[in-house]
């Protein structure tokens, strides 16, 4: 007796994970940064990335991250943001936060970093 196992067809979808949005703007001498999705491992470099790009070329006088869109924040999105206050203020710009999601501002309390940035 044989017996063949097919699999449910909804089970062969692959999971993708959640994707994280970056989208510039200019208000007057601030570029905004306004982030979308999940700050994590697998996407921290890309918003690293796009700073050092921006503060490359002529760096604004304040960059401003608008987090209101993230959706999950773990430690390498806390990593990624000291990088970025770091890189930011060697440029010579000002950093400043915009609107932190609850789960970003609970993870930089519980970090002790909650007051350790500039927020609007």
């Amino acid at each position: 007796m044989s017996v063949d196992h097919a699999q449910h067809p909804e089970a062969r979808a692959i999971a993708r994970p959640p994707t994280l949005s970056l989208a510039l703007a200019r208000e007057g001498p601030a570029v905004v940064v306004r982030v979308g999705g999940p700050l994590d491992l697998a996407t921290v470099d890309r918003l690293v990335d796009l700073v050092d790009r921006l503060v490359a070329g002529g760096p604004p006088a304040v960059l401003v991250l608008d987090l209101s869109g993230v959706t999950f924040f773990c430690a390498a999105g806390v990593n990624a943001l000291l990088t970025v206050r770091r890189r930011v203020a060697s440029a010579g710009c000002t950093l400043v936060v915009r609107e932190p999601s609850r789960i970003t501002v609970k993870v930089l309390d519980i970090v002790g970093l909650k007051d350790e940035f500039t927020t609007e």
